[in-house]
């Protein structure tokens, strides 16, 4: 009780103010009454120091921002960011109220990007880009937050889950129900371009037939492996852009994210192919491909897309609002 009262604190201490709809899709039913509101504070688990602190909630959003987005893309990609990362948040603080996390008790959101969302500090990014970018970009991302203060992402008047990923394949980004298993309205596949600008968007991994094998059946005890090593990988069912929902490995059919997590690929868009004694992936995309596509945001605010257009494209139906 403790636990989840530190949490709800750390998320509730606001001043009392009305929304106004900035409208990237339906009004919401709701009266601006039974909207919820923005905290003025959050509590933030910094994993490495292993210490909850106490933050300005605008300001954990100023320290989201450079630690997701590259500070040379589009200002419009940036604010579409902002917007998407401010969202995320609020909506774990409002979740961890209920159910506090057991990887943060105490903390709405924590500063690993595997389980929330990066975070860097001014001396941190001080640290990690030296004077000259910080005199050129720190001020500048941090104005992109401020021009979207207070904008957060609703769908039937209640903050989305804004999830956001580096860059989808396929031209399409993913479901939430292909990828978790839970279908959101706003989540759904979309037409998203201009991913290959990645560096890296084509990756590899390689592994032994042996430890194929191995990390397969560890997972997976009633799987098959026979002397021949080219009948182990059978058809795949993919989406329509190509990621892999399951996959026949040694007689069972297999999720692709399972296959993602066991041999750390870094997306489920991948091929499978043999050479000699080995295994190797051939991945395009970078993240699980669900919600905003950072490179494809940018692509879009290279077109002429401002940040609205970004968020409607990537999050359907949903509305963008503001509190003052």
């Amino acid at each position: 009780m403790k636990r989840l009262l530190l949490t709800y604190l750390g998320c509730i201490a606001v001043a009392f103010s009305l929304p106004v709809l900035i409208g990237i899709g339906p009004v919401p039913e709701k009266t601006a009454e039974e909207q919820s509101i923005l905290p003025k504070e959050i509590n933030v688990y910094f994993h490495k120091e292993q210490a909850v602190r106490t933050i300005g909630f605008e300001e954990y959003i100023k320290g989201v921002l450079p630690a997701e987005m590259p500070a040379l893309f589009e200002g419009e990609a940036l604010k579409a960011q902002a917007v998407a990362a401010r969202t995320f948040t609020y909506h774990k603080c409002i979740e961890s109220a209920k159910n506090p996390s057991s990887e943060h008790p105490d903390a709405a959101v924590c500063t690993n990007s595997l389980h929330c969302s990066a975070y860097y500090s001014h001396d941190e990014l001080l640290q990690m880009h030296g004077q000259e970018w910080m005199d050129e970009h720190y001020e500048k991302m941090r104005s992109y937050v401020d021009a979207t203060k207070g904008e957060i992402l609703t769908y039937d008047n209640e903050p989305i889950l804004a999830v956001f990923h580096s860059a989808s394949a396929g031209g399409y980004t993913q479901s939430s129900g292909d990828v978790w298993g839970k279908n959101l309205p706003y989540l759904v596949s979309v037409e998203s371009k201009g991913e290959e600008q990645k560096s890296n968007f084509i990756s590899t991994a390689m592994v032994s037939s042996d430890e194929f094998k191995s990390i397969i059946q560890s997972q997976f005890k009633d799987a098959v492996f026979g002397p021949d090593i080219s009948k182990w990988i059978g058809e795949a069912k993919r989406t329509n852009s190509g990621n892999v929902l399951f996959i026949e490995i040694g007689g069972i059919a297999i999720k692709g994210t399972q296959i993602r997590s066991m041999f750390s690929l870094k997306s489920t868009h991948f091929d499978i192919a043999i050479d000699n004694d080995n295994i190797i992936f051939t991945v395009a995309g970078n993240g699980h491909g669900v919600g905003m596509s950072q490179y494809g945001a940018n692509y879009m605010a290279k077109n002429g897309a401002d940040y609205k257009e970004i968020l409607k494209n990537y999050y359907k139906g949903s509305s963008l609002m503001k509190y003052p």
